[in-house]
């Protein structure tokens, strides 16, 4: 009451100058303008700008957490600026995504976070963070939003302790209301980080069982013996390999001379089941589909069934390792006989360098004439920062101007990767078996490139799927004759794989158009996704 007849005061004798000067040295003007700042007008912008990400009821969460600032800020100050600092980042990190990305499955945004190696967060810190001016807007408004917050607690000298436990009981009264009514607030940004982090979690959980269970599962499996003509099988797994970059598949550079060269080869136009790594790999090597992710957690890879076929099974990966616990990559990779990873192998500095550094992990000692064996070779392939993905004596692109010089360049390399590991095989006398297929895509544009959007293009699951037989291969020749000028969905690539070397009488061969936005359960149609160079139709 006494805060409401000083204002009176100061309006009746000198008007609105006064009244300003009064709101100024008021600790509630202060700390309401500061929760306001970082809880509420950042939604409001969003609705206004990134419309894809943000939605009007989010307004209601936006207000309950301003109030729940307010409130805090009178039951302590000090506890007040670390909450507030805390929505602020939050709500920092979910406009930043969504305006880089789009928002979307925001648990596989924080899964590729916490999984990714810290080479891989570096790259990706100096590409996108260091050098986005959006990020250092977003970031100044939230440090002038806890400004605004220091200013309040420097007004805030001998709160009365009532005032104190009011604003308490207004506070536990106002969770109380949020958790019956949280179906209103669950889209707030903070809100719904804390329902992905949970989800995370849970998935954290069910991966972390998935080891013990996959090898209780294996040892009760009776061995299945392959009638293969293929005493070595090499599968090699790119990353982020758009097709339309191929001369292979028509583009107008010699991006892909061995490739071309090659007598014999098998190929076909094919989509990626899903547009980001952790969870493109688990459906392109196990019984996993599109339609049911959850078969990954409860079944095997192609990988032990490859062993219970009685090959040796090696996995050797430039890749920046995930988390060797948590990873759904590194959990497949676990199912092999042998795991190699350049980083543990060679040494921190040869961590994402050139993808030529594999065949510095495949020992002469490895290869056993006349015994069965698979090499899976998971390449860092045109995975950004493109220009980090070749050496500079291999650009066919001598002078690189842009974003689309570089990642052309990565193609090439990429190409002359997959010959040096065809060449070393090929130099073996066993029979062999030559694969080629990335995890998915990448759409490249001068202005904009990436992979992993929310709003999917179709060009970030074109990718290429190719295969050679050193000996004559009735089941490659049928493959050959059942998919024609179809487009291949690799979500069976386990199954095709299986096939070829004799494991089972049916190709499983997919064509389905249906894809994962960054995860279960965001099917979309492909043939019905936006796209930037041109519409692909069945």
């Amino acid at each position: 009451m006494e805060a409401i007849r000083s204002l009176r005061v100061a309006w009746r004798q000198r008007g609105w100058s006064l009244l300003a000067r009064a709101l100024m040295q008021r600790m509630g003007f202060w700390l309401a303008l500061s929760a306001g700042w970082l809880s509420y007008l950042l939604v409001v912008f969003g609705i206004l700008v990134e419309g894809h990400s943000y939605w009007p009821r989010m307004l209601w969460g936006a207000t309950v957490v301003a109030l729940g600032l307010w409130l805090l800020g009178w039951v302590s100050p000090t506890l007040y600026l670390v909450v507030a600092f805390f929505v602020g980042v939050v709500n920092l990190s979910y406009g930043y995504i969504a305006h880089n990305w789009r928002v979307g499955a925001l648990e596989y945004r924080l899964m590729t976070t916490l999984d990714s190696p810290w080479r891989e967060r570096s790259e990706f810190i100096a590409t996108y963070v260091v050098g986005s001016k959006f990020f250092w807007f977003l970031t100044s408004y939230v440090l002038f939003g806890v400004f605004l917050g220091v200013l309040a607690r420097r007004q805030a000298r001998g709160i009365p302790f009532r005032v104190r436990v009011a604003a308490g009981l207004g506070l536990l009264l106002l969770v109380g209301l949020g958790y019956w009514k949280w179906p209103l607030l669950e889209d707030y940004p903070l809100l719904r980080f804390g329902t992905a982090a949970h989800r995370v979690y849970k998935d954290y959980r069910v991966i972390l069982t998935r080891r013990p269970r996959i090898r209780r599962l294996m040892a009760r499996m009776p061995e299945t013996p392959c009638p293969s003509p293929f005493t070595k099988v090499v599968f090699v797994l790119g990353e982020s390999a758009n097709r339309d970059f191929m001369h292979l598949y028509g583009f107008d550079m010699p991006t892909t001379p061995f490739l071309d060269s090659l007598e014999g080869k098998v190929y076909f136009k094919a989509i990626s089941p899903v547009n980001q790594t952790l969870t493109s790999v688990p459906v392109i090597l196990t019984p996993a589909k599109v339609d049911e992710f959850d078969r990954f957690y409860n079944e095997p890879s192609v990988l032990s069934y490859l062993r219970k076929c009685g090959y040796q099974v090696f996995w050797l990966s430039n890749q920046l390792r995930y988390s060797p616990y948590t990873s759904t990559v590194s959990s497949i990779a676990d199912e092999a006989d042998v795991v190699r990873f350049i980083f543990y192998e060679l040494g921190e500095e040869y961590a994402g360098g050139y993808d030529e550094n594999l065949m510095r992990i495949l020992y002469p000692e490895d290869i056993v004439p006349g015994k069965r064996q698979v090499f899976f070779f998971h390449l860092l392939g045109s995975h950004f920062d493109w220009k980090q993905r070749y050496p500079p004596e291999a650009a066919l692109i001598s002078n690189p101007q842009n974003n689309v010089d570089h990642y052309i360049n990565s193609i090439a390399y990429t190409d002359r990767v997959l010959e040096r590991i065809f060449r070393y095989f090929a130099e073996q006398e066993d029979p062999f078996l030559f694969v080629y297929t990335p995890d998915h895509g990448e759409f490249v544009a001068p202005k904009e490139v990436g992979h992993a959007f929310a709003t999917s293009y179709q060009e970030e699951y074109r990718i290429p799927l190719v295969f050679w037989a050193s000996v004559e291969s009735p089941r490659l020749q049928r493959l050959q004759q059942l998919v024609q000028d179809r487009i291949v969905n690799t979500e069976t690539m386990d199954l095709v794989l299986l096939y070829l070397v004799g494991q089972r009488e049916d190709p499983g061969l997919s064509f389905r158009p249906w894809v994962l936005s960054l995860g279960p359960p965001r099917v979309r149609n492909y043939y019905e996704l936006p796209y930037i160079t041109y519409q692909e139709r069945p």
